[in-house]
């Protein structure tokens, strides 16, 4: 397998595929592929995109492994976003599995990750609106197409990439939560409703003007879609953790984004599936600062135990709607804060 960091090789290696036609006329930029990928922009006046590679050990702290086979997983799920989105996600061009690698289109370079808007406080609902309704519409399509079903049957990335490094390393971590741990972990595998994309984060999402271009789907696998729901709402509210003077934004954001998306789905029952997610969401919470991969922005201590202690009250208290959330939520960092 090539490597793709060098840009010496990646320069020959995208020449031999005939992708370039002159090495000395094009421009390599890393992007930063997060933990699991390098990810490569590749701009010449012949045209511009962007190359995918996985990694087998994915860079944290803890020693965390993964096939790069689901580089195979993330270009047909990426494929299939486009059908269904193509206003939203770039159009997968080329694949080469014995190098684990895919290109796709490139997003203008304007774009800005919606994760960095955030943490400075741009709370923009149209983002979060095309977030919901994409992911909605998806979920929507997926849980009736036979062939998505049997494609993205597979569980093994999704249990190496998230149950694993998130729920049963905060099990083990929890004692007094590890009976209800497992109960979840259980319903999340067991109940295979439609496509979950599995990393829908706003760290996934470039924002450019009102265009949305949503990415990295290598954790797709056939699910509970409350693991996408409370995935993508634990990052506003891991923010109102960081910024409490914001916290209110970003709880509105969590209860809009997640209101949307539940006015749009028609596959399930929603009362059921926003209990579920405040659920999955609590864990999801709790696992971001003793999990495996814990977001780097939460460093104080204070607020490290803040989120165990509301992580637990949702817990205990079964909250069951966005809405009770957002104000326990309030409560909590008004008499903590």
């Amino acid at each position: 397998m090539i490597n793709i960091a060098d840009e010496k090789v990646f320069k020959e290696y995208l020449q031999q595929k005939h992708l370039i036609s002159d090495i000395n006329a094009v421009t390599i930029k890393p992007l930063g592929g997060g933990v699991s990928c390098e990810v490569i922009m590749v701009r010449s006046s012949e045209q511009s995109f962007v190359v995918k590679q996985a990694l087998p050990k994915l860079r944290v702290k803890e020693d965390w492994f993964s096939d790069v086979a689901r580089v195979v997983n993330e270009k047909d799920c990426l494929d299939f976003y486009h059908k269904i989105a193509p206003e939203h996600v770039p159009k997968l061009l080329f694949f080469d599995q014995e190098n684990n690698l895919f290109g796709m289109e490139a997003a203008p370079e304007s774009s800005k990750m919606w994760k960095g808007m955030l943490l400075a406080g741009v709370i923009d609902f149209d983002v979060a609106r095309k977030v919901a309704l994409t992911l909605a519409d998806v979920h929507n399509v997926a849980a009736g197409d036979a062939v998505i079903l049997r494609r993205f049957a597979s569980q093994k990335f999704f249990i190496e990439l998230r149950i694993d490094p998130y729920l049963r390393t905060i099990a083990s971590r929890h004692p007094k939560l590890e009976k209800l741990i497992h109960h979840e972990i259980a319903r999340l595998i067991e109940n295979k409703q439609t496509l979950v994309h599995g990393d829908y984060s706003p760290k996934n999402i470039l924002v450019d003007g009102s265009k949305i271009y949503i990415l990295d789907f290598e954790v797709a696998h056939i699910g509970d879609p409350s693991f996408d729901l409370g995935f993508l709402t634990n990052h506003f509210i891991l923010k109102a953790i960081k910024h409490k003077q914001w916290a209110m934004s970003y709880l509105n954001l969590a209860t809009y984004s997640a209101e949307t998306y539940l006015q749009r789905i028609n596959f399930t029952d929603t009362k059921v599936l926003e209990y579920n997610t405040i659920k999955t969401l609590a864990l999801l919470f709790l696992a971001r600062v003793d999990g495996k991969s814990p977001a780097e922005y939460i460093t104080e201590g204070y607020d490290k135990d803040l989120i165990r202690k509301i992580s637990y009250g949702m817990l205990e208290q079964d909250i069951r709607s966005y809405r009770d959330l957002a104000s326990y939520f309030l409560n909590e960092i008004g008499t903590l804060a």
